[in-house]
């Protein structure tokens, strides 16, 4: 059986006070970019709505449920889940950019995984890291901005935006 159908309304908010900005996709839950950001692209597949920052920073949130996926078995743990995603998301870059996939860091505490794809060939030119995170049958990801900041200053700025989410109720 799929996914119970849920309604979403999606909305972006840049909040002057607290300095970042608000993607919110109702009822899943919603997760906050330090900064001012400004929305650029969906991608219609994945569902990943695209934002640029003043400094021409490139990230990419997505919001989702977690029984949406094909990989998705009913009574997986959050930790399952994310990490079910990160093998089937790394074999299509694997399978289709030729790319090297690799974990970064895994946090069973706060069900995220943070990995990377690199891929240097005739093709591709690329050098991107995600965070996969799930919580309450959410799936929550972040796409680190471009390449202008450190790997560091990359995965802080991933960490820092997952775990100030917001987590909706309505996928348990």
């Amino acid at each position: 059986m799929g996914p119970k159908y849920v309604s979403t309304i999606v909305s972006d908010h840049y909040d002057e006070k607290k300095d970042q900005t608000t993607y919110t996709k109702f009822p899943y839950g919603s997760l906050s970019l330090p900064g001012q950001w400004t929305k650029t692209s969906l991608n219609q597949v994945s569902g990943q709505q695209n934002f640029k920052s003043k400094d021409l920073l490139s990230t990419g949130l997505l919001i989702n449920q977690a029984s949406s996926y094909p990989f998705y078995v009913k009574g997986m743990t959050s930790n399952q889940f994310v990490k079910a995603m990160y093998e089937w998301d790394s074999k299509y870059f694997i399978a289709n950019i030729q790319a090297n996939c690799t974990i970064i860091k895994q946090d069973t505490v706060n069900h995220f995984i943070v990995w990377q794809i690199i891929a240097h060939n005739d093709k591709y030119n690329v050098e991107n890291q995600y965070l996969f995170g799930c919580e309450n049958g959410l799936v929550f990801t972040v796409l680190a901005p471009t390449r202008k900041l450190t790997i560091e200053q990359k995965i802080d700025f991933i960490e820092t935006v997952y775990k100030n989410k917001t987590v909706g109720t309505c996928c348990n």
